[in-house]
């Protein structure tokens, strides 16, 4: 085929320009990741130094804590933490700039607690805060453990490099389908998927006890509990495959075997039913004390990751409050 000469050096420019354009594409990418990292950075660091007055602040801007509003000077995150570590684990949205963390923190005391949340940023101020502060199991109802924290988000800060990554489309339609168990959405489950809750391997240790001491799989099941609010795609990181959608659970705080309590979401009605067969077994021995079943609701923030098609990871971040409570956010 003969191409008149004009035409031919055109056609030479754009074919040398296209794996400019794709790098140009690439390394933009990088540099918001970065970006907005740096960005949560200021946000931590200002926490650890307990000065809001260096927070990168929009004009106007939505921050809540432990799900109540409050601006920053008066949260009491800014005045009891005293050490914030490194993020355990960093979900980053370049399309939305927003991101997620998790970070182990000091309160001026030698146990440890969890920091949590995520802030959207718009012109490279933080125009949105969320925060969360889990200082217990009896925050979250049941799970917690600042000393698994790092090493069991390590693995999923560090993909397969050679992994299949999911289309944020993908991603999207998963993030909505967490809350919403009729969606026309089926995540397959890989044999290595990791069951967390506020950086704890989930044990199911029996309702009397005798259960495994072995942490439990993942499931995508229709069990799920249904928030027809709920907050999907908070942050959706294409890169790494997590996505964080958040919702409202209802259910009960029960007492459970030994000393402890946990909260069974409602959805979960076989759970709730043995829990009340257990109290009154329990009762019927006499000599033991038992907190009262109370409803709750549980402020949920999942993380899931995704990728080669399979579940990778299932994150439950609860925070509990009072019954039929909704999200400052709606």
């Amino acid at each position: 085929m003969h191409f008149p000469s004009g035409l031919w050096v055109i056609i030479t420019c754009l074919t040398l320009a296209l794996p400019v354009v794709a790098a140009s594409n690439e390394s933009n990418t990088s540099s918001s990741r970065k970006h907005l990292s740096s960005v949560m950075n200021q946000v931590l660091e200002s926490i650890r130094l307990q000065d809001p007055n260096i927070l990168p602040l929009a004009t106007i801007y939505k921050a809540t804590e432990n799900s109540h509003p409050s601006s920053p000077a008066m949260m009491t995150a800014w005045r009891t933490i005293t050490k914030v570590e490194a993020p355990a684990m960093l979900a980053i949205d370049t399309v939305q700039n927003s991101v997620y963390f998790i970070s182990a923190i000091s309160e001026g005391n030698r146990s440890r607690s969890i920091l949590r949340g995520r802030i959207q940023v718009v012109d490279w101020l933080v125009a949105e805060l969320e925060l969360f502060i889990n200082r217990s199991r009896g925050d979250d109802g049941f799970a917690f453990s600042v000393e698994e924290l790092d090493a069991n988000y390590k693995t999923l800060m560090s993909p397969p490099a050679g992994r299949k990554q999911a289309s944020r489309a993908t991603l999207e339609a998963l993030g909505k389908a967490l809350w919403n168990p009729s969606a026309n959405f089926t995540a397959t489950v890989s044999n290595n998927c990791q069951f967390t809750e506020v950086g704890w391997k989930v044990v199911d240790t029996g309702t009397y006890g005798n259960g495994s001491t072995d942490p439990l799989g993942c499931s995508w099941d229709s069990t799920r509990p249904y928030d027809p609010d709920a907050r999907a795609n908070l942050v959706v990181d294409e890169e790494l495959g997590f996505v964080v959608s958040s919702g409202m659970v209802q259910g009960k705080v029960y007492p459970y075997y030994g000393n402890i309590s946990t909260f069974i979401p409602d959805s979960m009605h076989t759970q709730q039913n043995a829990q009340e067969v257990w109290i009154d077994t329990v009762k019927g021995h006499g000599n033991v004390s038992l907190l009262s079943p109370a409803e709750a609701t549980g402020e949920n923030m999942e993380v899931v990751q995704y990728y080669n098609d399979e579940l990778q990871a299932f994150q439950l971040n609860v925070f509990l409050t009072g019954p039929n409570m909704t999200s400052a956010w709606l």
